[in-house]
Order: structure tokens, then sequence, then C-alpha cells
């Protein structure tokens, strides 16, 4: 059904029926946008989470009966057309999210969501295109991007001293790692056994962690399958990367693709290593490959701690918040912000300690496994054990 306020007209469709016009549309705006560099907003990446999940659809904002915007997302419907709880398509494996379309566009999202017949709106590593979500942000995030298109030495030329140091650090850990046998790489492996040693690499994480296991649905593990399968032919795929020490893996890094980017998705490495950082030691090698394996920007995600500040490069920022715009959803949505705002500022300082921090942690810890399983008794396991895991 189209919706139409203020010469804006609205339609939220599944992705499978959208037009070769409106995917031409997408296309095009994320072509010309740079802050839609992520192959996170390839068309190809919604259309593969359609055939995965049965609830992912897109609003379509128009003008003149032309898109000008599209935004995925994943949320039931009712008979009626009415949106519940909207989340960004793919949460929790989508890394960023957000609104594709020019970059000069601009209008009112809030207004755009209601007359759409949202509920309510989540959104946790938005890119605001057009500062069109600025006004419902509740935390903004520095993340770690390489604009390698200059080479790896111009890279590393432009870098601080804290960086050279890191860096004079990973050459004595390599110097040492040559006792467990001569390094090396594996880029684009197509080795199936690494990437089962990945994925179980990555769940043995989670469990030690007490973290939610995001690889325990289905369709997460299809999702990275099935991106891996496709081979370096298509223009969106995962690329993995690996590292040896003499005959054993040390470490693993399959990353989301269109070709230019890297966007590291899954890393893991062999435990027995670890004082020997072999994560950090295959980025480095990464950095050095990147030419040759036709990357221009290597993109660690949300985040600049620990070991990422010495990566982080490039301005890019990601938010968190939400809209409430429509009914109980939208009611539920300012409940839980009012609870969490009690405890925590918008900078996420707490006014009550720990204490503070519960609310907020709680509904993101829910919202990641709803988002994983369907089921209210896979979700009341999971929450269980979240609670007890702390």
């Amino acid at each position: 059904m189209v919706r139409d306020v203020d010469s804006l007209q609205t339609m939220i469709l599944p992705i499978e029926v959208l037009t070769s016009e409106q995917a031409s549309a997408w296309t095009q705006f994320r072509t010309g946008n740079p802050a839609l560099y992520s192959p996170y907003f390839h068309i190809g990446y919604t259309q593969l989470l359609g055939r995965l999940s049965g609830d992912v659809h897109v609003l379509v904002v128009t003008k003149n009966a032309n898109p000008i915007a599209f935004l995925p997302f994943q949320a039931q419907i009712n008979a009626t057309g009415k949106v519940g709880f909207a989340r960004p398509v793919g949460a929790p494996m989508t890394d960023y999210h957000g609104f594709i379309c020019a970059p000069e566009t601009s209008f009112n999202a809030h207004t755009i969501l209601k007359q759409a017949r949202f509920g309510a709106y989540h959104f946790s590593t938005l890119i605001d295109t057009g500062s069109m979500l600025a006004g419902y942000v509740r935390d903004k995030t520095p993340c770690t991007v390489m604009d390698i298109s200059m080479g790896a030495e111009d890279w590393r030329a432009a870098r601080d001293s804290s960086y050279r140091r890191h860096l004079k650090s990973n050459r004595r850990r390599i110097r040492k790692s040559e006792a467990h046998g001569p390094r090396r790489f594996e880029f684009n492996s197509t080795d199936q056994t690494v990437f089962d040693q990945l994925t179980q690499w990555k769940r043995e994480k989670f469990d030690e962690s007490g973290k939610y296991d995001v690889l325990s649905a289905d369709w997460t593990r299809a999702l990275l399958s099935e991106l891996w399968r496709r081979g370096q032919d298509a223009d969106l795929r995962t690329d993995m990367h690996c590292m040896y020490f003499g005959d054993r893996l040390a470490a693993v890094d399959l990353g989301l693709s269109d070709g230019t980017t890297f966007h590291s998705w899954m890393v893991a490495y062999n435990s027995e290593y670890y004082t020997l950082a072999p994560g950090i030691q295959l980025l480095e090698a990464l950095i050095d490959e990147a030419q040759n394996l036709g990357y221009q920007r290597i993109d660690l995600g949300e985040g600049v701690d620990g070991y990422k500040r010495h990566y982080a490069s490039e301005n890019v920022s990601v938010s968190s918040g939400f809209i409430a715009a429509n009914g109980p959803a939208a009611a539920l949505s300012k409940l839980y912000g009012g609870i969490e705002n009690f405890g925590e500022n918008k900078l996420g300082k707490t006014k009550l300690g720990k204490l503070g921090r519960i609310p907020g942690k709680a509904r993101r810890r829910y919202t990641q496994i709803s988002a994983c399983d369907a089921s209210l008794s896979g979700r009341s396991k999971a929450m269980l054990r979240a609670v007890k895991g702390g």
C-alpha cells in the first residue's frame, strides 16, 4: 500500500518483489554515496537475507513516483499493514545499516516511519547519511576503518608513533612465533576445514565469554557459508584469509567484501598462540597484501578500543537509538528508553554504577537473541544463560 504525506510516498515491500528499476536505483544510490561504501549496503546482501528469513522487507520512499530512499528492515507485519518492532536487516550479523539514498537526501525520518505505520525502529550501528535520525541517537561510536588505496607503505608512513611502537611489538612476536614453524599465509582460502575451524573457534569463544552465540541460529551460519561459497567472481561474497605456524592453523579472518572493501567479520585464532597475537600478525599481512587482493579499504567495524586504536585512520562513526512512531510498540520503546535513561545518560555514563547498566544491557541482549531465535523457549533459555553468565 502506498501512503502519501507532504509529497513523499512510502510503501513497504518484500525484498524479492522490488522491480528492476527500484533495484537499479538502490545500486545507483550506493555507488554515488561515499557513506554507503560498506558491502552491507549492497542490495545482494539484503536479497540473500530475504531468502534465509521470512520477515525481510524494504521501506521505499518515493517522490513523484521515483524512489529517493530505501530502508531494509526485519519485522512482523500484521494483516492491516502495521509494523511492530522493526530492526535492522540481518541483525545482529549486520555491522552497518541505514537508509540507502543519495548523499543530499534529507527528510524527517520520524514522519516517514509514522507514515509507513511503523511501531518503532531500533538501530544500533546506523550510518546516518543525511543526519535524518540525529534527534533520536542515544550514543555515537567511532569505527576502525583504514583507507589503504595508497598502498601499505604509505598508509603506515602516515601513522603515529603509537602505531610504530605497536608494529615493533608485532615484529618481536613474529620472531617468537618462528619457534612454532615458519609463518605461512593463505589468502582467499577455499579450504572447508579452515572454515569449519573458524566457526568452531568462534562458538567456543562465545561459550567461554558467556556472550550469546550468534552462530547458534541456522540462518546466521547459512549466511556466512553461502557468501563464502560464492567465490572470487561474485561481486558480493566473503573472503577468507588464514595464517599457519608450520602446519598448524594459527588465525583466520573471514570478511564481507564487494571486491573493493574488506570488512573483517569473523576473526578467530588458536588459543595456544594467544601471547603471539596471531590475529594482529594476520591483519598486518593482510595490509601488505591488500593491493594484490584489490582492496582499497579494510574495515574492522565499530569501536576503536584495544588494538583497534592503532588502525583507525578514517572518520567513520555509527549511531544507536530508536524512533518511537505509532501505537503500543512506540509506547513500550519510550518506556524502555526512560528506564535506561534513569540509569545511563546519553554518553553511556551511569548514575547507579553497574546497576544502572542492567536495563540497557538486558534489552540489547534480548534484541540480539530474539533476532536469532524465533522460538519463545529458545529465547527464554538464552536469556537465562545470559543472566547466569552476567
